[in-house]
């Protein structure tokens, strides 16, 4: 085999003109939407002018081009065309107001995450369903703060394991958690650009930044789209308290974008009730944490989210009724998660992914596979030096063939 056969999958894909994503009523182009391979795993954002990444494999196609607000698109291989997508209706929850004075807004969402662990030769990659829940004070309550990070009621996780020899498993269970999307909250509350304040017809306003445009806003009559790229200055920090530390330089982020829709605004200040829906997309070279501890020392990763969160359910409540209800047993409570009617449906290979984890016999794997002594320790060795048991070797013990 020849180099030239070598490259050609990628010279193909892109060395032609990009194809651009846009709405397909207006024809305006939709920065960041996100690129998924026949796998169902991330390839990469569109850009800001809504063109797609510039290196997309062959045997990438055919993608599947998504955005918050918008239903998927497809595109069975290389074009320099319009991939146009078209913009969906929210069936947005009707907020439950309380005999009381609106003090403490409970929102409860649907998250929908994609998620890539990868080293030189392997990789674990995570589809996650969960239901998560926020508690934010309509203004400054004293004693109560609530929570603006999500809260998990519910979750159920994918996973699938591959490498450089062919590895082709997949489980309910990873023992290291990589994802970013628990840590990203939401707002309480932002003041709408004084340009779009007063207008009904569409207007956009753009914010910039230290190194690229901070945040795209558009309105259109009561409904607006906030664009947040959280790394173009440090003002951006701001959309992402939680994270802050790590953004203060704790981990290397390549790409930290939020995207957010709103609905039914109709003055200056947007509040956490107008959230229809939140997307959430990071790249990182390496974690926070002690994820480290199960590498081995000096080992690189690289670390890939991306989440859409839909609101389900709002309801307000008095401080005193909130009070009780965060004091309320979590696990006592089975919640159902339930994909809300207008996300869109499943990539096929993620719908094969659910359809493989959730045939594993687990009490026959139990009674039958003797589990690897190495792993059953609390801790994993050489943890007190730091250097972990690496991913490579977690691979090829730990994970059972017949999982496959």
């Amino acid at each position: 085999m020849t180099l030239s056969m070598i490259l050609l999958p990628f010279v193909l894909s892109g060395a032609m003109k990009r194809a651009v994503v846009v709405d397909s009523v207006s024809g305006r182009p939709l920065a960041k939407a996100s690129v998924f391979g026949r796998s169902g795993k991330p390839v990469g954002i569109s850009s800001d002018n809504g063109e797609l990444p510039e290196r997309i494999a062959l045997s990438d196609y055919p993608l599947t081009v998504s955005s918050l607000g918008y239903a998927p698109a497809t595109v069975e291989g290389p074009t320099d065309g319009l991939i146009k997508l078209r913009e969906i209706a929210y069936d947005l929850p009707e907020v439950v107001v309380g005999p009381k004075k609106r003090q403490v807004l409970y929102m409860k969402g649907y998250v929908r995450e994609y998620s890539m662990l990868t080293t030189y030769a392997d990789t674990v990659f995570l589809f996650r369903e969960k239901m998560v829940d926020f508690m934010i004070p309509a203004r400054k309550t004293k004693g109560y703060y609530g929570w603006t990070t999500p809260r998990v009621l519910a979750s159920k996780s994918y996973y699938h394991f591959s490498n450089d020899e062919g590895l082709d498993s997949v489980s309910n269970y990873f023992g290291q958690h990589f994802s970013w999307s628990d840590w990203v909250g939401v707002i309480d509350r932002a003041e709408l650009p004084a340009r779009l304040q007063g207008f009904d017809e569409a207007a956009c306003d753009t914010v910039a930044g230290k190194y690229g445009p901070a945040s795209i806003w558009r309105k259109d009559g009561e409904n607006v789209s906030l664009d947040v790229d959280v790394l173009a200055d440090t003002t951006g920090h701001g959309w992402a308290k939680s994270l802050a530390v790590y953004l203060r330089g704790k981990v290397d982020f390549s790409r930290f974008t939020l995207k957010y829709r709103f609905a039914e605004v109709n003055s200056g200040l947007i509040l956490a009730d107008n959230i229809a829906g939140l997307a959430i997309n990071i790249e990182s070279k390496g974690r926070g944490r002690d994820l480290p501890r199960f590498l081995h020392a000096g080992e690189k990763f690289d670390v890939d989210t991306y989440a859409e969160m839909y609101i389900t359910d709002k309801e307000y409540m008095s401080v005193g009724q909130a009070k009780k209800f965060e004091k309320r047993d979590r696990r006592a409570e089975a919640v159902a998660i339930v994909s809300p009617d207008h996300a869109p449906e499943l990539q096929p290979a993620i719908v094969e992914l659910v359809g493989r984890v959730n045939s594993i016999d687990h009490a026959r794997l139990r009674a039958v596979e003797k589990p690897d002594q190495r792993y059953v320790a609390t801790k994993f060795p050489g943890y007190e030096k730091r250097k972990g048991s690496g991913l490579r070797n977690f691979f090829k013990s730990a994970l059972n063939p017949k999982y496959k």
